[in-house]
């Protein structure tokens, strides 16, 4: 179904509206932009590094740039939800010393804290922020700066909702186990890492590692880190380390495994991923 609303700014930012009934299973992904998530109903689960959020009406998740994602589909009841996708250069005019716009996606744990409750929502009243993000004329010239405007509001409104809850737990279920190995994968890119090292670090059987991993983050240990180590990848290649280097920078033994995997999760070459960079880099649909 065609999105209620879409607006975009060059390749800065982006937000859509969409209502659709269910079809398929949304696949695990990972992008290299901020996400605020607004869900407005169907009956769906997220999972977000390793922890599980069972969603209510009004619900919004804060999703950081490399932190796999996942809404899985409990029923087939109609889905709605809010997506806004950025860079920070969007908003770099407008942070200051003292005032870290970012702060509700940077001052937490992977996968853990991603939830803001619909009551807190509600009462700080982000979601007429959201009604006036989507609820003015495209066609005005102050259409970009009036977006832009709104768009730091609700981030401030964000940050202080963020800021009241982010000690308390906010019915996210996560397996602690797998949160370490989640952190080691991470600390560990650059390595070489395999099945049998994570066994015996963790004290657990290399099998039942991969069937808690997958239970809990709708991936295995492998593309797990494959989509990490392409995601820094990218990182090198815009900061202009040389192609050739990347690939043991991030824990590729040799150049032709990075390239098959670079390619299988952004179709397109190592060289040629600059090029595009004009363009969204994001999944409209889920």
């Amino acid at each position: 179904m065609a999105p209620f609303f879409q607006y975009e700014y060059r390749s800065l930012l982006n937000m859509n509206h969409r209502c659709l009934i269910p079809t398929h299973e949304f696949s695990v992904h990972i992008h290299d932009m901020y996400e605020i998530y607004y869900f407005l109903s169907g009956d769906v689960t997220y999972l977000i590094e390793g922890s599980t959020y069972h969603l209510q009406p009004h619900d919004l998740l804060l999703i950081n740039t490399g932190e796999l994602h996942r809404p899985v589909f409990n029923s087939s009841a109609p889905y709605e939800r809010l997506v806004i996708h950025f860079r920070p250069e969007y908003i770099s005019a407008f942070q200051t010393q003292d005032y870290n716009l970012l702060y509700c996606f940077e001052r937490r744990k992977l996968g853990q804290n991603n939830l803001l409750l619909a009551g807190d929502i509600y009462d700080s009243s982000v979601h007429k922020l959201f009604h006036q993000l989507t609820d003015f004329s495209f066609s005005s010239p102050e259409k970009d700066l009036l977006f832009k405007t709104y768009f730091i509001q609700l981030l401030i409104a964000l940050n202080q909702i963020f800021s009241k809850q982010k000690t308390t737990e906010t019915s996210a279920v996560y397996d602690d186990k797998i949160s370490q190995v989640l952190h080691y994968i991470n600390d560990h890119l650059h390595e070489k890492i395999s099945l049998e090292q994570l066994e015996n670090k963790f004290f657990i059987n290399k099998y039942y590692l991969c069937h808690l991993f997958k239970k809990n983050t709708g991936i295995t240990i492998g593309d797990y880190i494959s989509h990490k180590r392409i995601l820094k990848a990218k990182e090198l290649l815009i900061l202009g380390v040389p192609v050739s280097e990347v690939a043991h920078a991030i824990g590729y033994e040799d150049y032709s495994t990075f390239y098959r995997t670079f390619k299988r999760l952004t179709g397109v070459s190592p060289k040629s991923y600059l090029a595009p960079l004009d363009m969204p880099l994001t999944n409209k649909n889920k």
